[in-house]
């Protein structure tokens, strides 16, 4: 029997698993995601903004290798900083002492020894331009979009460090974000700022992380075009751009992308690092002209 990619690795999936509806559990990506990581062998951790989701994804799956967990992810964090000398030099730990994600990231190595892999799938849109925006939206798309990704990449790094110390191998991160981050939305300026912070973040965090995690991000068109729901002129244009790309009339689907980020999280990505790319049916590439 052919082992799957993730074979005996313990992932992170965090954000967007789904949402509930009259009391009905959706799965979103994030959802599909830890499905593909725990067909292919991996066990599977889920978190989400919202605990509850968390759970109603695990409920949902019914997988044995997928478990929820509850996590504060927008909670400011404090710590201490320790000066010692090493080498005749002075040098600085920080010392976490109220953390959620740390405080997760010990308990999943605890429970599973380790962890090889983050992946982050964070998404808040509003539809406003820089004129419209007020101080308070500004805020809150900050703190959906961004936030959390920063709280957990901060969280991974000592472990992840630690890691390749004792074992030698390589952690794996994959930040989605979406294709506007690289060609901007002039109906959402700054929704497309926050997703193009994170192919910066993706380059600088895999320069920082770089003897010891391998960091690429996923920029995806929207998922499941034909089923736009919106003011019908608007969804029909957007909707045409869309869909007359390189590859036609195809409309991307959770399969289209959920592989990709399986791979990324493999040993096989073991030369792949700060780069990000498009899962879009090749609509960047009528944009860029």
């Amino acid at each position: 029997m052919k082992m799957g990619i993730m074979e005996g690795k313990t992932a992170l999936v965090a954000g967007y698993l789904g949402r509930l509806k009259n009391d009905k559990f959706i799965i979103g990506l994030g959802g599909y995601i830890a499905k593909y990581f725990a067909e292919e062998g991996a066990n599977v951790i889920i978190i989400d903004l919202d605990a509850k989701i968390a759970k109603s994804c695990a409920n949902h799956l019914g997988h044995t290798k997928i478990k929820a967990k509850a996590c504060d992810l927008l909670k400011d964090r404090t710590s201490e900083t320790k000066k010692y000398e090493e080498d005749g030099r002075v040098k600085t730990d920080v010392i976490w002492t109220d953390s959620p994600t740390h405080e997760l990231i010990k308990e999943i190595v605890d429970e599973y020894g380790r962890l090889d892999a983050l992946v982050t799938n964070f998404d808040y849109f509003e539809k406003e331009k820089i004129l419209e925006m007020t101080e308070e939206s500004y805020t809150k798309m900050r703190e959906l979009n961004v936030m959390p990704v920063f709280h957990l990449l901060a969280a991974v790094r000592e472990q992840f460090s630690a890691q390749t110390k004792t074992t030698g191998t390589f952690a794996k991160v994959v930040i989605l974000t979406n294709m506007v981050g690289k060609a901007g939305l002039n109906m959402a300026a700054v929704y497309s700022s926050f997703k193009a912070s994170m192919i910066g973040l993706t380059k600088n965090t895999a320069r920082e992380f770089g003897r010891f995690a391998n960091v690429n991000a996923v920029a995806m068109a929207p998922l499941g075009a034909k089923d736009m729901q919106g003011p019908k002129e608007r969804t029909k244009k957007v909707y045409a751009l869309i869909t007359s790309t390189a590859m036609g009339n195809l409309s991307i689907m959770p399969e289209h992308i959920t592989p990709l980020v399986g791979f990324l999280c493999s040993d096989g990505a073991a030369a792949i690092t700060g780069q990000t790319i498009s899962v879009d049916g090749g609509l960047w590439l009528k944009l860029e002209q």
